[in-house]
Protein backbone atom coordinates (compact mmCIF):
# COMPACT_ATOMS: atom_id res chain seq x y z
CA UNK A 1 0.00 0.00 0.00
CA UNK A 2 3.08 2.42 1.00
CA UNK A 3 4.77 1.55 -2.54
CA UNK A 4 1.13 2.17 -4.37
CA UNK A 5 1.11 5.68 -2.53
CA UNK A 6 4.99 6.00 -3.40
CA UNK A 7 3.84 5.64 -7.10
CA UNK A 8 0.64 7.75 -6.99
CA UNK A 9 2.87 10.80 -4.95
CA UNK A 10 5.57 10.37 -7.71
CA UNK A 11 3.18 10.81 -11.13
CA UNK A 12 0.69 13.51 -9.02
CA UNK A 13 4.09 15.13 -9.05
CA UNK A 14 5.52 14.88 -12.25
CA UNK A 15 2.26 16.10 -13.76
CA UNK A 16 1.98 19.36 -11.67
CA UNK A 17 5.18 19.97 -12.86
CA UNK A 18 4.82 19.53 -17.03
CA UNK A 19 1.43 21.22 -16.12
CA UNK A 20 3.37 24.02 -14.48
CA UNK A 21 5.72 24.66 -17.18
CA UNK A 22 2.36 24.14 -19.55
CA UNK A 23 0.51 27.15 -18.26
CA UNK A 24 3.47 29.33 -17.85
CA UNK A 25 4.28 29.11 -21.88
CA UNK A 26 0.45 29.08 -22.62
CA UNK A 27 -0.03 32.22 -20.29
CA UNK A 28 3.07 33.66 -22.20
CA UNK A 29 2.63 33.34 -26.03
CA UNK A 30 -1.35 32.17 -25.66
CA UNK A 31 -2.94 35.12 -24.17
CA UNK A 32 -3.97 38.78 -25.38
CA UNK A 33 -1.19 40.01 -22.99
CA UNK A 34 1.75 37.64 -24.60
CA UNK A 35 4.29 38.77 -21.91
CA UNK A 36 6.84 36.97 -23.96
CA UNK A 37 6.58 40.00 -26.63
CA UNK A 38 8.17 42.01 -23.83
CA UNK A 39 10.67 40.29 -23.62
CA UNK A 40 11.34 39.66 -27.40
CA UNK A 41 11.47 43.37 -28.12
CA UNK A 42 14.07 43.64 -25.18
CA UNK A 43 16.08 41.34 -26.94
CA UNK A 44 15.55 42.86 -30.66
CA UNK A 45 16.41 46.31 -29.60
CA UNK A 46 18.72 46.17 -26.43
CA UNK A 47 20.74 42.73 -27.40
CA UNK A 48 20.14 43.15 -31.50
CA UNK A 49 18.41 39.69 -31.56
CA UNK A 50 17.03 39.17 -35.44
CA UNK A 51 12.87 38.86 -34.26
CA UNK A 52 12.66 36.05 -36.69
CA UNK A 53 15.00 34.16 -35.06
CA UNK A 54 13.02 34.80 -32.10
CA UNK A 55 10.06 33.78 -34.19
CA UNK A 56 11.67 30.35 -34.42
CA UNK A 57 12.16 30.14 -30.91
CA UNK A 58 8.43 30.75 -30.04
CA UNK A 59 7.52 27.94 -32.33
CA UNK A 60 9.98 25.26 -30.06
CA UNK A 61 7.73 26.80 -26.99
CA UNK A 62 4.62 26.35 -28.84
CA UNK A 63 5.42 22.67 -28.90
CA UNK A 64 6.73 22.38 -26.03
CA UNK A 65 3.93 23.87 -24.04
CA UNK A 66 1.31 21.68 -26.19
CA UNK A 67 3.82 18.67 -25.45
CA UNK A 68 4.33 19.24 -22.03
CA UNK A 69 -0.01 19.58 -21.25
CA UNK A 70 -0.06 16.76 -22.84
CA UNK A 71 1.91 14.96 -21.19
CA UNK A 72 0.71 16.23 -18.06
CA UNK A 73 -3.14 15.20 -18.68
CA UNK A 74 -1.77 11.50 -19.67
CA UNK A 75 0.10 11.70 -16.12
CA UNK A 76 -3.01 12.83 -13.87
CA UNK A 77 -5.16 10.21 -16.23
CA UNK A 78 -2.73 7.54 -15.03
CA UNK A 79 -3.03 8.47 -11.20
CA UNK A 80 -6.79 8.75 -11.83
CA UNK A 81 -7.27 4.83 -13.05
CA UNK A 82 -5.68 3.65 -9.94
CA UNK A 83 -8.25 5.39 -7.91
CA UNK A 84 -11.48 5.29 -10.18
CA UNK A 85 -12.77 2.02 -12.56
CA UNK A 86 -14.46 4.52 -14.89
CA UNK A 87 -11.25 6.45 -15.19
CA UNK A 88 -9.42 3.02 -15.85
CA UNK A 89 -11.89 2.14 -18.35
CA UNK A 90 -11.45 5.87 -19.95
CA UNK A 91 -7.48 4.92 -19.98
CA UNK A 92 -7.95 1.71 -21.59
CA UNK A 93 -10.45 2.91 -24.48
CA UNK A 94 -8.09 5.88 -24.95
CA UNK A 95 -5.31 4.01 -25.75
CA UNK A 96 -6.89 1.30 -27.69
CA UNK A 97 -8.39 4.06 -29.94
CA UNK A 98 -3.88 5.24 -30.45
CA UNK A 99 -3.44 2.26 -31.22
CA UNK A 100 -6.01 1.24 -34.17
CA UNK A 101 -5.56 4.85 -35.41
CA UNK A 102 -2.62 6.65 -34.71
CA UNK A 103 -0.31 3.46 -36.24
CA UNK A 104 3.02 3.56 -34.93
CA UNK A 105 2.61 7.33 -33.90
CA UNK A 106 3.21 8.08 -37.82
CA UNK A 107 -0.68 9.67 -38.53
CA UNK A 108 0.31 12.28 -35.41
CA UNK A 109 3.65 12.79 -36.45
CA UNK A 110 2.46 13.69 -40.19
CA UNK A 111 -0.52 15.88 -39.05
CA UNK A 112 2.21 17.97 -36.73
CA UNK A 113 4.72 18.04 -39.57
CA UNK A 114 2.10 19.45 -41.97
CA UNK A 115 1.01 21.91 -39.69
CA UNK A 116 4.56 23.40 -39.12
CA UNK A 117 5.51 23.33 -42.38
CA UNK A 118 2.46 25.12 -43.33
CA UNK A 119 3.01 28.33 -41.12
CA UNK A 120 6.43 27.84 -42.83
CA UNK A 121 5.07 28.78 -46.12
CA UNK A 122 6.58 32.18 -47.08
CA UNK A 123 2.67 33.48 -48.16
CA UNK A 124 1.29 32.37 -45.14
CA UNK A 125 3.96 33.09 -42.36
CA UNK A 126 3.85 36.98 -44.18
CA UNK A 127 -0.46 36.76 -43.52
CA UNK A 128 -0.04 35.98 -40.29
CA UNK A 129 2.74 38.49 -39.31
CA UNK A 130 0.20 41.08 -40.44
CA UNK A 131 -2.61 39.92 -39.01
CA UNK A 132 -3.45 39.50 -35.72
CA UNK A 133 -6.15 36.91 -35.65
CA UNK A 134 -4.03 34.64 -37.95
CA UNK A 135 -1.33 35.24 -35.68
CA UNK A 136 -3.13 33.81 -33.23
CA UNK A 137 -4.62 30.66 -34.98
CA UNK A 138 -1.05 29.99 -35.78
CA UNK A 139 0.20 29.70 -32.60
CA UNK A 140 -2.46 27.56 -31.57
CA UNK A 141 -1.89 25.52 -34.23
CA UNK A 142 1.50 25.00 -33.21
CA UNK A 143 0.41 24.49 -30.18
CA UNK A 144 -1.74 21.79 -31.07
CA UNK A 145 0.82 20.47 -33.31
CA UNK A 146 2.75 20.11 -30.04
CA UNK A 147 0.08 18.07 -28.33
CA UNK A 148 0.58 15.63 -31.83
CA UNK A 149 4.19 15.29 -31.37
CA UNK A 150 3.47 13.69 -27.78
CA UNK A 151 0.41 11.14 -28.77
CA UNK A 152 3.11 9.71 -31.77
CA UNK A 153 5.24 9.61 -29.16
CA UNK A 154 3.61 7.18 -27.13
CA UNK A 155 4.09 4.69 -29.90
CA UNK A 156 7.11 4.81 -30.29
CA UNK A 157 10.27 3.72 -28.10
CA UNK A 158 12.83 6.06 -26.61
CA UNK A 159 14.97 5.12 -29.26
CA UNK A 160 12.61 5.71 -32.00
CA UNK A 161 11.76 8.93 -30.22
CA UNK A 162 15.13 9.74 -30.43
CA UNK A 163 15.53 9.30 -34.27
CA UNK A 164 12.16 11.04 -35.09
CA UNK A 165 13.34 14.36 -33.10
CA UNK A 166 16.83 14.13 -35.37
CA UNK A 167 15.12 13.58 -38.31
CA UNK A 168 12.44 16.83 -37.77
CA UNK A 169 16.12 18.36 -36.90
CA UNK A 170 17.09 18.28 -40.30
CA UNK A 171 13.87 19.80 -41.50
CA UNK A 172 15.29 23.00 -39.37
CA UNK A 173 18.51 22.70 -40.82
CA UNK A 174 17.16 22.04 -44.58
CA UNK A 175 15.52 25.86 -43.73
CA UNK A 176 18.38 27.68 -42.05
CA UNK A 177 20.31 26.07 -45.31
CA UNK A 178 18.22 27.68 -47.93
CA UNK A 179 17.56 30.98 -46.13
CA UNK A 180 21.51 31.49 -45.85
CA UNK A 181 22.12 30.36 -50.02
CA UNK A 182 19.15 32.58 -51.05
CA UNK A 183 20.11 35.60 -52.70
CA UNK A 184 16.95 37.04 -51.71
CA UNK A 185 14.81 37.85 -48.83
CA UNK A 186 12.36 34.37 -48.36
CA UNK A 187 10.02 36.00 -45.94
CA UNK A 188 8.90 39.82 -46.88
CA UNK A 189 8.26 40.57 -43.33
CA UNK A 190 11.49 40.46 -42.81
CA UNK A 191 14.63 41.89 -44.26
CA UNK A 192 18.18 40.16 -45.66
CA UNK A 193 20.28 40.54 -42.87
CA UNK A 194 17.85 39.01 -40.32
CA UNK A 195 17.22 35.93 -42.96
CA UNK A 196 20.76 35.27 -42.90
CA UNK A 197 21.13 35.51 -39.00
CA UNK A 198 18.31 33.02 -38.43
CA UNK A 199 19.75 30.62 -40.84
CA UNK A 200 22.75 30.43 -38.66
CA UNK A 201 20.93 29.73 -35.81
CA UNK A 202 18.46 27.21 -37.29
CA UNK A 203 21.58 25.23 -38.11
CA UNK A 204 23.99 25.87 -34.94
CA UNK A 205 20.67 24.75 -33.05
CA UNK A 206 20.70 21.45 -35.45
CA UNK A 207 23.88 20.82 -34.81
CA UNK A 208 23.56 21.10 -31.07
CA UNK A 209 20.96 18.55 -31.49
CA UNK A 210 22.70 16.31 -32.86
CA UNK A 211 25.75 16.37 -31.02
CA UNK A 212 23.82 15.82 -28.12
CA UNK A 213 21.19 13.44 -29.18
CA UNK A 214 23.41 11.19 -32.17
CA UNK A 215 25.95 9.76 -29.28
CA UNK A 216 22.81 9.12 -26.81
CA UNK A 217 21.20 7.32 -29.72
CA UNK A 218 23.92 5.29 -31.00
CA UNK A 219 24.67 4.25 -27.06
CA UNK A 220 21.25 2.81 -26.89
CA UNK A 221 21.17 1.65 -30.00
CA UNK A 222 24.20 -0.99 -29.66
CA UNK A 223 23.54 -1.72 -26.31
CA UNK A 224 20.89 -3.56 -27.58
CA UNK A 225 22.61 -5.80 -30.13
Amino acid sequence: MAFGGAIVRRFLARGMILLILSSVLIVAMLTPLEPIDILYFTLSSELNVAPEVLLMVSDILLLLAGFFIAASLRTFLSVGKLMSHKLAETSSFLASMNREVNWRGVPSLAAAALIIAFWHVPATLDAALLNYQLHWVMHVSIFFAGVLVYVGFTRLTLGLRLLTYLLGCKGMLILGAYLLVSPVAVYGSYPYPEQLEAGTAMIAMCLASDATIIPLWVRRYFSKH
